[in-house]
């Protein structure tokens, strides 16, 4: 027994994890269900005398030290359970599994009891960074049995990637049961929001006629621009990865040619997407948390994957086109507010589903602590992180992460209204999120809804479902004439 932790699964990330892990100095059992790409892996990392291949899990689970830590880096689903079960028949009790896969926080609160039962010890601990972060140093989001996190720590802590200036670790123990598992569903479905939000961006852009060359220079000069109180403050990876995106040339390993033309004009505008983004709205609709960008986003990636069912109606609805647009800088600087605005809304949104439930489940979150791992390592990261973290660190119950932007949304939402407006009449650009996002910052900054006066008694006039009063407690009716 020599092996500091085990690595279940080579494929790109388990691969990847292990050299990481490797690289900072522990002794790495790795096993793959197949011996010869356990046996390839080797062969391409001979130069790494920690690391050490077995072609049993019994063997695997005998080089462990105890408590032996073994990493489950496979599929989701299936293969994940089986590796469960193959790992509960040779480790013994107090010994650690940790689940990296994308599962939903409810199996996986559901199997860290059941391996309890055992005498086992489990972490459901998503990782976010992709290949490049499982290299270089991800985030991590453990979860699980409270007594795992002293005994493994060290292992995780070395691996993740370091926070700018303070250099602390992007993991922190989330808490018990699922907590891991949520905290990284919710962490996917702001990612979902954000990157919309930029691709809506990109719409609003070309509809208004702005050139592939200019638009990379705007979105590029938004990386230092100042936002009210906040230098850089759109600064971030999603941010990069848009300028990237929309700067690129055709090329033949893409699958087209090196002709200078824009990959993004003949990319197919179509979205897939895993089960993290609709497991996270499903759950916010079912405690009550509105969630309109983070549902919309989810909604905008089925709308794209509809590409023939749009091409059917868009045939039979001739649709106007809209007239030329000058564009000015007034309408850029709106449309930055926008943006900047619906990422905040979108954060607001996850940070209160997390609020919400931790409480329901006694998961034991940290929020401040949380949101500080997402600085580094993973898609989220980026300026407005270190605001967001001192807010929570303020006020670990603060009612919306709106409020610690207040001065920004109350100087600015004009800016955000003339921008709908703009889009709305002048242009043909779908912008789902962005227009959610507007109506959550109106409404949730409403002290009365107007609507929600109506509707109230409309649901008394046909269901006399009672209504409640400004003025009075209790519940009321009201007489109505007959209708029907």
């Amino acid at each position: 027994m020599t092996c500091d932790v085990g690595i279940v699964g080579l494929a790109v990330m388990g691969s990847n994890l292990a050299l990481n892990i490797a690289d900072k100095g522990f002794e790495v059992a790795v096993f793959n269900r197949t011996y010869a790409k356990t046996q390839k892996f080797l062969e391409d990392n001979k130069s790494f005398k920690n690391v050490h291949g077995f072609e049993t899990m019994k063997d695997f689970a005998a080089a462990l030290k105890k408590p032996r830590k073994a990493l489950i880096l496979v599929m989701a689903g299936a293969a994940t359970d089986a590796t469960i079960n193959g790992l509960s028949e040779v480790f013994e009790k107090n010994d650690i599994l940790v689940d990296t896969g994308n599962a939903h926080f409810r199996d996986q609160t559901k199997r860290a009891a059941e391996l309890e039962a055992k005498g086992l010890r489990f972490l459901g601990m998503g990782i976010s960074g992709g290949e490049e972060g499982a290299r270089k140093g991800p985030a991590f989001f453990p979860g699980g049995t409270l007594s795992v996190w002293e005994d493994i720590k060290n292992i995780v802590e070395a691996a993740a990637a370091k926070a700018p200036g303070d250099g602390k670790p992007c993991v922190t123990m989330n808490g018990k049961g699922g907590a891991g598992s949520c905290v990284k569903m919710y962490h996917n479905a702001g990612e979902y929001a954000i990157l919309q939000i930029w691709g809506e961006v990109h719409a609003i852009l070309k509809a208004w006629g702005v050139k592939p060359e200019k638009e990379w220079e705007v979105l590029n000069s938004w990386k230092t621009k100042k936002g009210g109180n906040h230098e850089n403050m759109l600064n971030s990876y999603m941010l990069d990865i848009t300028v990237e995106a929309v700067k690129v040339k055709d090329q033949v390993g893409a699958g087209g040619a090196d002709d200078g033309t824009y990959l993004i004009e003949k990319t197919m505008d179509k979205i897939g997407s895993k089960g993290t983004g609709l497991w996270s709205v499903q759950e916010a609709l079912g405690a009550g948390v509105p969630a309109p960008s983070l549902a919309e986003a989810v909604v905008a990636r089925q709308m794209t994957m509809q590409r023939d069912i749009r091409h059917t109606i868009g045939e039979k609805i001739k649709m106007p086109t809209p007239a030329a647009t000058t564009v000015t800088d007034e309408m850029i600087e709106d449309l930055f507010w926008g943006a900047a605005m619906s990422i905040i809304a979108s954060y607001a949104q996850m940070f209160h589903c997390l609020q919400v439930l931790d409480k329901e489940f006694d998961f034991g979150l940290n929020l401040p602590a949380t949101i500080a791992t997402f600085r580094a390592g993973c898609i989220l990261q980026g300026y407005l992180l270190q605001p967001m973290t001192k807010a929570y660190e303020a006020d670990a119950n603060l009612c919306s992460l709106m409020v610690a932007f207040a001065p920004e949304i109350e100087e600015n939402l004009p800016r955000f209204r003339r921008l709908m407006a703009n889009v709305f009449s002048t242009t043909d650009a779908s912008c789902p999120v962005i227009g959610a996002s507007f109506g959550y910052i109106n409404t949730m900054t409403a002290k009365t809804l107007p609507a929600g006066q109506c509707v109230a008694l409309t649901r008394d006039v046909f269901g006399r479902h009672g209504f409640k009063r400004l003025d009075k407690e209790g519940d009321f009716n009201a007489k109505w004439p007959e209708l029907q």
